[in-house]
């Protein structure tokens, strides 16, 4: 193909060229990744949302069997950090730790890093565990799920930040601590 090009006059590589971009959008295959990501990406944010809520509620077992998406290793993700949350809470009321736009959740006062680094690895695996398991379960558009992985922990990350208290402490993406919710 390369070939063919390189013998077309300027002009008519470039025609060629956007004649081959628009069959291949055209394609079907094309078509239904985009349609895969699209439905990926909506499933994942309303997972997200839903879980998170549920997380900060404290919900009962029979909740999570609820959502859409639960069953086996998911609802399992779902139950390890709710249960968890209750460890953790204290700390990020205390502004000790505080969630990070990536989903999860760092120390802010080094000086209590004793203290809190056992809730907080926990916490963290717990986590990463449950952005594993949504995104199996929600899908991942086609994409290898090791690239979909981070799309799902920033999903629950702002939902995290969201739903969390407005006097607890944010990592922003840019490396600034901020406390409060949503708030730019």
């Amino acid at each position: 193909m390369s070939t063919i090009l390189l013998a077309l006059r300027p002009g008519r590589r470039r025609l060629a060229i956007a004649l081959a971009l628009a069959a291949l959008a055209g394609c079907e295959s094309t078509r239904i990744h985009n349609v895969n990501v699209q439905t990926a990406a909506a499933g994942t944010l309303i997972e997200a949302r839903q879980v998170v809520a549920l997380v900060y509620a404290q919900a009962p077992d029979g909740e999570i069997d609820k959502l859409l998406y639960s069953g086996g290793d998911t609802s399992t993700a779902i139950r390890q950090v709710r249960d968890h949350h209750p460890r953790l809470k204290p700390w990020l009321d205390q502004g000790v730790i505080g969630n990070t736009a990536s989903g999860f959740v760092a120390l802010r006062e080094g000086s209590r890093a004793a203290e809190v680094q056992k809730v907080l690895w926990d916490e963290n695996r717990f986590r990463a565990f449950l952005y594993n398991r949504a995104a199996k379960e929600v899908g991942h558009g086609g994409d290898s799920l090791a690239a979909w992985l981070p799309y799902a922990s920033f999903s629950f990350g702002k939902e995290w930040v969201e739903q969390g208290s407005p006097d607890w402490w944010v990592l922003q993406e840019s490396g600034v601590w901020r406390q409060g919710g949503a708030k730019p």
